[in-house]
């Protein structure tokens, strides 16, 4: 919702969509970017990188397997099952995971992972950065979520009581641990790296930054998705 003059407004349909569509663009260019680099992914994206190392099979395969099955924990933590939201969350975990795929692909293509480590650096760390823009965004929109984003809404407002670190944190452990696993299966680790530590211990800093300086008027809504 909108927070004008001291009185909040709904948002229309247009804005939603305009909103929604920003961040959804703007989360899988950083990750698709940050996957480029192999200078560090953001937790569940390396998650899922080294899943489908461990079996060979596609990393959007294993994006959107961890999509719907949060999807439905969202709905037990936030307890309030609601069909419209959850099919909201499996859409746009869908979709991301498509959209990850384009611009890893097309990052790629143009020669992200050939360029030296010095300068695929701060490329990741500007990918990070904009997966966090995104994240505040679409939280505080609060229409269609990614459901691992919708579970940081959540934990943030209904457990730790507004806190973006300890909320993200939290989300992010369970996806390490995914990632350590694999590890012992296979003795070898992909996309952890010095972006998955930033993304790890400053993500939650850097969506509350989001929250105060992008989009000001835009503040947060009803996290149980009563709009």
């Amino acid at each position: 919702m909108y927070y004008i003059d001291g009185q909040f407004f709904q948002l229309g349909l247009k804005q939603k969509i305009s909103f929604f569509a920003i961040s959804l663009i703007i989360n899988s260019f950083g990750n698709g970017l940050s996957v480029a680099t192999a200078m560090g992914s953001a937790p569940w994206t390396a998650g899922a990188a080294n899943l489908a190392h461990l079996t060979g099979w596609q990393i959007g395969l294993f994006l959107a397997l961890f999509a719907t099955v949060i999807a439905f924990l969202n709905m037990l933590l936030a307890m309030n099952f609601n069909w419209p939201r959850l099919l909201g969350n499996v859409l746009f975990g869908l979709s991301f995971s498509l959209l990850v795929g384009v611009f890893s692909n097309f990052f790629i293509q143009i020669g992200v992972q050939t360029l030296p480590w010095w300068a695929r650096l701060p490329l990741d760390f500007f990918a990070i950065w904009n997966i966090g823009v995104a994240i505040s965004i679409y939280q505080r929109v609060n229409w269609i979520l990614h459901p691992l984003d919708d579970l940081t809404n959540i934990l943030r407002f209904d457990y730790f009581h507004g806190n973006a670190s300890k909320a993200q944190m939290s989300n992010f452990i369970v996806a390490i641990g995914i990632s350590a696993v694999a590890f012992l299966i296979s003795h070898q680790i992909v996309a952890l790296g010095l972006g998955t530590l930033v993304s790890f211990f400053f993500q939650g800093r850097n969506i509350a930054w989001a929250d105060r300086h992008l989009f000001k008027h835009l503040v947060h809504g009803d996290v149980r998705g009563e709009q």
